[in-house]
């Protein structure tokens, strides 16, 4: 059965994750300040607020933060709203449809009464070229359902079927769903979205089932970390918003969903919102260098959380049989390198390691004593030059993966890891000092630094003589603030560091 840990974790540097501008990440919620969304604005790039225009103290402001306003029509009386507000605000992309018309209590319509109310909702998108979302569905009880032609619509994709069936000459461009399951569920609700074979946009999710309650704060981050990974790395969603941004009862108060704070604050749930790694198809890693497991290129059946491991941010768990994941990978030359993958778990897992397509390694992995107890597994790899796609596959499930390090090698007795020291850390002026603790010194060195999401950012080749050296860091371009690995690389030896940009 799958775990998911008992602990929340937050990065082990205490600069905190440096992270990017999310095209997909939104907020739902209705009452930001000014302070709220230049806050947030750093992160997210989209919001709504279930209405046909924005939050009255960004009204005239919002557009300054690069966050699209998608109004709502939230039921059929809102058409006109929206109207309005389009016709005055050009940037609009996209309107959003009614608001769980399947539940009596929200929109309240019938499939039938949702389609004929579309084409008024249609005919604004298309003066317009705007796109639209689906009405937004979620599970409903039977007791709270609308009820049309025998049914209760208590199931979400059986409303948008007999929806889509009743409208099927109509402009859909998304499937709008909401989620407040518990785990990693939304996956199932996701797969079975994809049936529609268009893009998914999830406009409210949070952790909120009554019959698996979260308990504290610490579930609730959990829960957001994997989920909100998931949704930021699966290419069949196009975009996300979590629900809500602050609530009366506040971030102590179940069921612990405040994004905000005090105003223009993030919560501990709210900047871990903001640190979730931005996704990028076209990111590779370099090789030598390390794959931080969560940042996969695509993926099957797995689902990631904070870690308590000494390095990393998230890791990779809920293993089963055939689940696998990907990533794209840029080796530098071709040769026998140093593989060690970062494991934990209660029982012997085993993993297929694949190029291309082509099992190369079969690496068991040990008991470690529990899920958030960690050790290392060593093997040697065979690998060309070139860009490569890694596949790492369950062969045996019971094990965690937090990260997969590959280092130049000629073979596994001559490789050495050096221990590294680096100053000052954090780098303020871009001068940075390296020491190599070996007995062998001098040589031609390789010195990349890679940025969280695998990014090249810089890159030295250096020929020392000593066992301290200088790098300007800043030596093409200045570095942004934040956290960053710097892999140092020479004849059969490699060193990392984490250094952190202020």
């Amino acid at each position: 059965m799958k775990k998911l840990l008992l602990s929340t974790v937050l990065f082990i540097f205490c600069f905190g994750v440096y992270s990017q501008k999310s095209y997909k990440r939104g907020v739902a919620y209705g009452f930001h300040t000014t302070q709220d969304m230049q806050k947030a604005s750093a992160n997210i790039s989209w919001w709504y607020n279930w209405a046909t225009q924005p939050d009255i103290s960004i009204r005239n402001t919002y557009n300054v933060y690069n966050v699209d306003f998608t109004p709502m029509s939230w039921n059929a009386s809102g058409t006109s709203g929206v109207n309005t507000w389009v016709e005055k605000d050009s940037t609009v992309k996209y309107i959003l449809g009614y608001n769980e018309p399947n539940f009596k209590a929200q929109a309240n319509m019938t499939p039938t009464q949702a389609a004929k109310a579309w084409p008024a909702l249609q005919k604004i998108a298309q003066k317009n070229s705007l796109k639209i979302v689906s009405p937004a569905v979620n599970y409903c009880s039977t007791e709270g359902s609308v009820f049309e032609n025998g049914k209760y619509y208590t199931n979400p994709f059986t409303y948008l079927d007999d929806f889509l069936t009743a409208c099927d000459t109509c402009q859909v461009d998304y499937i709008g769903l909401h989620w407040y399951g518990s785990g990693n569920s939304i996956v199932n609700y996701v797969n079975t979205a994809r049936k529609y074979n268009k893009p998914i946009w999830v406009t409210e999710f949070a952790s909120w089932d009554y019959s698996n309650l979260v308990q504290n704060v610490d579930d609730q981050i959990k829960y957001l970390a994997g989920t909100t990974n998931f949704l930021e790395r699966d290419p069949d969603v196009y975009r996300y918003s979590w629900f809500i941004g602050r609530t009366q009862g506040g971030i102590t108060a179940s069921p612990y969903i405040d994004l905000y704070g005090t105003n223009g604050m993030l919560t501990e749930l709210g900047q871990m919102y903001m640190d979730i790694p931005v996704y990028d198809p076209e990111m590779k890693f370099n090789i030598p260098g390390r794959i931080e497991c969560e940042e996969y290129y695509l993926m099957s059946g797995l689902f990631c959380e904070p870690t308590d491991d000494e390095n990393g941010f998230l890791n990779v768990g809920w293993t089963e049989m055939g689940d696998w994941a990907d990533y794209k990978i840029s080796i530098e030359k071709s040769g026998t390198y140093s593989m060690t993958l970062r494991t934990s778990g209660t029982g012997s897992g085993k993993i297929d390691i694949l190029i291309d397509n082509e099992l190369l390694k079969t690496v068991d992995t040990p008991v470690t004593g529990g899920w958030q107890i960690w050790k290392d597994v060593l093997t040697t790899m065979d690998l060309e030059a070139g860009e490569h796609l890694l596949r790492w596959r369950v062969r045996r499930a019971g094990f965690n993966i937090n990260w997969i390090e590959i280092s130049n090698s000629t073979s596994a007795n001559e490789f050495e890891i050096i221990e590294t020291s680096v100053y000052p850390n954090p780098v303020k002026d871009g001068i940075l000092y390296v020491e190599l603790n070996r007995n062998k010194w001098g040589g031609e060195y390789k010195c990349v630094i890679c940025d969280i999401n695998g990014k090249q950012v810089f890159t030295k080749d250096v020929n020392i003589n000593r066992t301290l050296f200088q790098l300007n860091i800043n030596e093409n371009h200045r570095l942004p603030l934040g956290v960053y690995f710097l892999n140092i690389s020479g004849e059969n030896c490699s060193a990392n560091k984490l250094i952190a940009v202020q």
